[in-house]
Parts: structure tokens; C-alpha cells; sequence
């Protein structure tokens, strides 16, 4: 589709799939000078999700490796629209699920730490074990509301289980 447009992208040397990205749909990685590497979202991959999202995320980064466009400047955008107006894509800078035609569902398995303030009720997802985990598991984190407890939900991958518990200071 870029070559039908005259736009010339870097050398390609490795497509790969991420299982672990949550927060991006696709990476293009400068490997060399003009060598780049690519990674997609596994979600992308569903055959449940329109094949449009996959394009759409192949493309984008795609975009990456052309000359001047490895940000998500002016260049780049230039490239998106000209892609977009020829064959109808939605290629920008950031998409949600929503945009993608991506089940909120699928992205939410990522996750396995969900903390929850008691008093606020804001809640923050993490996808492995971290500091902040463990500080809120100690009873020692405070949240920007001035809450102390929390409830923390651990869905362990490996096994299936859910573990909650309130901790309380």
C-alpha cells in the first residue's frame, strides 16, 4: 500500500508479536541507521477483532521507519493523512479499544493488580508485582485524597484465583 504511494520505508528486519504490551498497540524500534524492528499487540491478533486494527497498527508503525517520520511530527503526520485519504485508514498518533473495534475485555486481562481507595474510589490496574503494590499491601500508601485504605485485587494468571484484601491503617 506505501509503495502504490510513493513512500519509501526503512529496512525491515524483525516482526515480532508482544504478549506483554498493554498500553501500545505496536513499537517500531531503530536497530541501525536505517534497520528497524517491529512489535504488535497479541490482542491485534484475535480473529475476533476487525482486521482493520491490525492494519491500521502495521501501517502506523510502518510510517515509523520512513525518513524524517521516526517521531510523531509533522512529517509523520503528513504520511498518515496522505495513507488515510487514499484508503480510508484512521492512522494516528494514539487510538483507544474503542477506536480499534478492541474489547475493553481483552485489554483488562493484562492487568492482574487492581487497587481500589476506600474513601475515593479511584482505582489504578498494574500488569505485574511493583513497589507501589507492595507499599499500598504494607498499609503505608496514602492516596492523593487523603485515603488509607485500600482494597487490592490480585487475579493470579497462572492459576485462575482472585485474591482481595483490605488493608487498613
Amino acid at each position: 500500500l506505501l509503495d502504490n504511494l510513493n513512500i519509501y520505508y526503512g529496512d525491515i528486519i524483525n516482526v515480532s508479536v508482544n504478549t506483554r504490551a498493554k498500553k501500545r498497540w505496536g513499537q517500531c524500534k531503530r536497530v541501525g541507521g536505517t534497520l528497524f524492528e517491529i512489535s504488535i499487540n497479541s490482542c491485534l491478533l484475535d480473529e475476533t477483532n476487525p482486521i482493520e486494527a491490525l492494519e491500521n497498527t502495521i501501517l502506523h508503525e510502518l510510517l515509523h521507519t520512513v525518513y524524517g517520520c521516526f517521531n510523531h511530527g509533522a512529517m509523520w503526520q503528513l504520511m498518515a493523512d496522505k495513507v488515510n485519504r487514499a484508503y480510508g485508514y484512521n492512522i494516528k498518533r494514539c487510538s483507544t479499544a474503542e477506536e480499534k473495534g478492541v474489547s475493553d475485555e481483552q485489554m483488562q486481562n493484562a492487568y492482574h493488580y487492581f487497587i481500589t481507595c476506600n474513601k475515593c474510589n479511584t482505582q489504578w490496574k498494574y500488569m505485574k508485582m511493583c513497589k507501589t503494590v507492595t507499599v499500598v499491601q504494607r498499609g503505608s500508601a496514602v492516596c492523593p485524597c487523603g485515603g488509607r485504605n485500600f482494597t487490592v485485587m490480585h487475579k493470579d494468571s497462572k492459576t485462575g484465583h482472585t485474591t482481595i484484601t483490605t488493608t487498613a491503617r
